[in-house]
């Protein structure tokens, strides 16, 4: 019997720790209108994810404070190694979530600071706020940013892999998020 409770006890364990780390310190939310394969979508080194994405604090199963939605793209370019593969698994994902409508919550990006002062902040002399001090799973800094049409794209950052694609819900935790994300696509 104690054997019994011992493993159920260790089982638990395991589940919540598997939780733990799937749901990672930080993720972004989004809603995709459409992604970019560059060079093509059969040799892809980088990608663009237009839409609207804010960052979130607390990871994507217990959300906290995110940013202000942004409407615009990210730019990423493929990781070295063995999460190559498992980015373009990701970058598969997001293409085919790309125009439906639907909410997501996605990557493993920690950051400096609080996420009220990253949507505070802006990258210089036409006042756009954008991410940054962005670390992918606490790795190297790395330039995540919602970029605008006229931005250039000469330097992407990192993909980041974490839980995969997880779709949010239109009610419940994430209301008030996804409904923000609608609001920002509608934004010009």
């Amino acid at each position: 019997m104690k054997t019994a409770k011992a493993i159920l006890v260790v089982a638990l364990l395991l589940i919540a720790a598997a939780d733990l780390m799937a749901s990672g310190p930080v993720g972004l939310y989004g809603i995709i209108e459409r992604v970019i394969f560059e060079p093509n979508e059969q040799a892809a080194e980088r990608i663009q994810i237009w839409g609207a994405f804010a960052v979130v604090d607390g990871g994507l199963t217990r959300p906290g404070a995110t940013s202000k939605p942004l409407r615009g793209y990210l730019y990423f370019k493929l990781p070295n190694g063995s999460a190559r593969s498992v980015a373009k698994m990701e970058w598969a994902d997001l293409k085919a979530v790309a125009g439906t409508g639907q909410a997501i919550g996605f990557g493993n990006w920690g950051f400096v600071g609080r996420v009220q002062d990253v949507d505070s902040r802006s990258n210089g002399s036409n006042g756009i706020p954008y991410f940054l001090e962005l670390y992918p799973g606490g790795g190297r800094q790395t330039d995540v940013r919602v970029r605008r049409d006229y931005d250039a794209s000469a330097s992407p950052a990192v993909y980041s892999t974490n839980a995969g694609i997880v779709k949010l819900a239109d009610q419940g935790s994430h209301v008030a998020i996804v409904k923000q994300l609608r609001e920002a696509l509608k934004a010009r």
